[in-house]
């Protein structure tokens, strides 16, 4: 089996949300149980994939996107004949009745039922915090840069970062430190160069770029999960009642209610 890792870099606000809440914010941001770091499951990846290559395949074939989802999903539709249709079947699967039906497409090496590609979720490698100068730093933590360096397959190591403490790769040429210190939201860490960092600034470097590269700071990992918990972007939006907004407005515009609402 082949595996092949990727690099995601979020350029608006992301919010995969993990259903329901029992506080004000309804939807709550999706986090791993044991860090409370945010992640991207790998089924929403898939079907953000899956929805992105469905819609330029159907372009191509002047065809609407729900067209080619029905030819899909629909056993009456599916045709194991369709070169596009069995492509997107093995990369993505298909299910239920579709790919029970399909069993002569099974034996004609047309593979339909699961996908042939398995996505893994996204985990955090960086998470920006607003600096005191620079405008914001990239911070990681041991913990993450471990895990990131285990899945590659690369046997190398980073120590814990002692509290109040951040590591750089060279406090020389960073864009955030004030005389060896820096200032992440309201907290104040002193800052210390790290060789240990080295590998890992190479991989990322690369995808981030040589500006922010020199904003890539390591704190400790209880430091990390606070603000990665804390720091994490909330929107709040109003839900209007319909049932009492007539009412509301007629006080709020000193009119009879019966006469607004009729």
């Amino acid at each position: 089996m082949r595996k092949e890792y990727y690099l995601l870099k979020v350029l608006t606000p992301l919010h995969i949300g993990a259903g329901q809440g029992l506080g004000h914010v309804d939807l709550p941001i999706v986090r791993e149980a044991h860090t409370n770091f945010p992640y991207i499951p790998g089924t929403s990846l898939k079907g953000a994939l899956r929805h992105l290559e469905i819609k330029k395949v159907a372009e191509k074939r002047g065809e609407k996107p729900s067209q080619l989802e029905e030819k899909l999903t629909d056993k009456d539709k599916f045709d194991p004949e369709d070169r596009d249709i069995v492509r997107l079947a093995k990369i993505f699967g298909t299910a239920g009745e579709v790919a029970e039906q399909n069993k002569e497409a099974l034996e004609k090496g047309k593979e339909v039922g699961a996908g042939k590609v398995l996505f893994s979720d996204a985990f955090i490698v960086l998470f920006p915090v607003k600096s005191a100068k620079g405008i914001f730093s990239l911070t990681t933590c041991p913990y993450v840069i471990n895990r990131f360096f285990e899945l590659l397959g690369i046997d190398q190591r980073v120590e814990d970062v002692p509290e109040g403490k951040v590591k750089v790769l060279s406090t020389k040429d960073h864009k955030n430190l004030i005389s060896n210190k820096l200032l992440l939201e309201e907290f104040v860490f002193e800052a210390e160069d790290s060789e240990e960092l080295k590998k890992f600034v190479e991989l990322v470097g690369i995808f981030v770029g040589e500006e922010n590269k020199r904003r890539i700071v390591c704190v400790n990992d209880t430091d990390f999960m606070d603000f990665v918990s804390n720091y994490t972007e909330v929107q709040t939006h109003i839900k209007i009642n319909l049932d009492t907004l007539g009412e509301k407005l007629s006080k709020h515009l000193g009119l009879p209610e019966k006469n607004y609402t009729q």
